[in-house]
């Protein structure tokens, strides 16, 4: 997971024309019943703004980073809008009114955002949970204010969370060692639920590792070479390992996490380029 810097102008105005109106009728719906068949009816709505989503990922699901190639990512509600699973058994009403709320959409793959079984049975992926620190301040329909809440799960929309996620040599992802060990419990939860530790992304992102590792062999190789006993095809070499790590750990290479990693364990922390956050820093 890295950052995702969400452009809303890449969204054609009918598109977002399309949602306003659907909120708005919907908030003009006060039965219960009424307005999950409204959503259901609508939900074309959000569909629509998948492939935008997708460019401001470089074409990524928002959560692993990993890209599709036999199914379609799917429009994430990162606030569920049917139901809210705060535990085993124990649900909340969902976040109705932000079915059609552009802030509320992420890009999740298949793997992420639907529950599944992983080896040994264990059930994975987002479906509808949403846990909070604190339920007793979830927001809702009447009490719409969601800023007091302290969710669980990981967002990459908020650039405080990605780099609470530490990804290893094996392709195995965990809590940053470095986090309070309250806020390690909730990152391996916020893992579980998002899918994020499954066999098939851990040897996706264990092959991205592999790659960066034999680029930094070839490039320590001759970088403990003194400067002036390098030879001319060694230094042209040893530029285009150079370009060759930081594009892998550029915002629009799959698993540029995983790089980051690599290339930090490895000392090569001057290779890491994190790009993803310069809208940000210009945003500020």
């Amino acid at each position: 997971m890295i950052y995702i810097h969400r452009d809303w102008n890449s969204v054609p105005q009918n598109v977002k024309d399309d949602l306003q109106s659907a909120a708005e009728a919907l908030d003009a719906i006060s039965d219960i019943e009424m307005r999950k068949a409204y959503i259901k009816e609508n939900a074309p709505k959000w569909g629509a703004v998948r492939e935008y989503l997708s460019g401001m990922s470089h074409g990524k699901c928002w959560y692993s980073e990993a890209r599709e190639s036999v199914s379609r990512y799917q429009v994430d509600h990162y606030r569920p809008h049917g139901r809210a699973k705060q535990a085993l058994r124990t649900f909340a009403a969902g976040y109705s009114w932000l079915a059609f709320d552009l802030d509320n959409f992420r890009l999740a793959g298949v793997l992420c955002n639907t529950l599944n079984q992983y080896h040994g049975g264990d059930t994975v992926g987002k479906g509808d949970w949403f846990p909070l620190l604190d339920p007793t301040m979830r927001a809702s329909l009447a009490a719409r204010d969601c800023s007091q809440e302290s969710p669980i799960l990981l967002d990459p929309v908020d650039p405080e969370d990605p780099g609470k996620l530490v990804f290893n040599d094996d392709g195995t992802v965990g809590p940053d060692p470095n986090l309070e060990s309250e806020e390690q419990a909730g990152v391996q939860m916020a893992i579980e639920y998002l899918g994020l530790s499954q066999s098939q992304l851990d040897r996706a992102r264990r092959k991205t590792w592999r790659e960066c590792g034999k680029k930094l062999i070839k490039y320590n190789r001759i970088a403990k070479k003194p400067k002036g006993q390098r030879t001319a095809e060694e230094r042209e070499t040893l530029r285009e390992l150079a370009v060759e790590l930081i594009t892998m750990s550029k915002a629009s290479s799959e698993f540029a996490a995983v790089a980051r990693c690599c290339l930090k364990a490895n000392r090569l922390v001057q290779f890491v380029v994190a790009d993803e956050l310069t809208p940000l820093a210009a945003d500020d």
